[in-house]
């Protein structure tokens, strides 16, 4: 059975087609992707358009793009994530560790991201670039699930600027949230995209410009 916006489908793996009295067996089992593909398709809202910055400037300090690229779920693109440097880097581990400012910034551009969604991704991408070892950012974790405290709309966009000896600061449309203490935070945030254990691996390529 298969779920979609409150109707239910039974999809059977044979169907039985009477036609002139012959009895014709289909098998659904080949289709039931496409057929899943469609549904979904239809259920979702349009896709919002996103022009990514080729640069931001925060406190005084400029970054350049340095890769984005969508993440997507179920075949769709849920949002869009950009990392910027103060300089190109397609070294994902010298990127993590570095203790120098940088930002990832992610437009939201379909309705699938709710806040609960966004805290659910985002928790699991942690466990992910930790190698299920959170327990030492765990007050942190707790600092950046409590600024997802509005709604989420397609077209929002959120920041995480880090900066040396401040943190990584959390933004909403521009809108100062919070800031997150630490380099160890900040290196298993940025590790949610560019870790060895990143939640897409073909959006982690498009984010360091490859």
């Amino acid at each position: 059975m298969v779920l979609f916006n409150g109707i239910s489908i039974i999809i059977y793996t044979q169907v039985l087609i009477h036609s002139k009295g012959y009895v014709m067996i289909i098998n659904l089992k080949k289709l039931i992707p496409l057929l899943l593909f469609f549904l979904a398709s239809l259920s979702l809202t349009p896709i919002y358009a996103v022009e990514i910055p080729n640069s931001m400037e925060y406190q005084g300090v400029k970054l350049m793009l340095n890769g984005h690229g969508p993440r997507v779920q179920m075949f769709m693109k849920v949002y869009e994530n950009s990392l910027y440097l103060e300089a190109t880097n397609s070294n994902a581990e010298e990127i993590m560790n570095k203790d120098a400012a940088m930002a990832i910034r992610i437009d939201v551009t379909s309705s699938l991201v709710t806040v609960n969604a966004m805290k659910k991704a985002l928790n699991e991408g942690l466990v992910k670039s930790t190698g299920n070892n959170i327990g030492p950012i765990m007050k942190e974790i707790d600092q950046l699930t409590s600024t997802f405290n509005s709604d989420v709309s397609t077209g929002d966009f959120y920041e995480f600027i880090y900066l040396p000896d401040a943190g990584t600061t959390v933004l909403k449309n521009s809108e100062y949230i919070d800031t997150i203490p630490g380099i160890e935070f900040k290196k298993a945030f940025f590790g949610i995209w560019i870790s060895n254990n990143p939640i897409q691996k073909n959006l982690k390529k498009a984010m360091l410009g490859d």
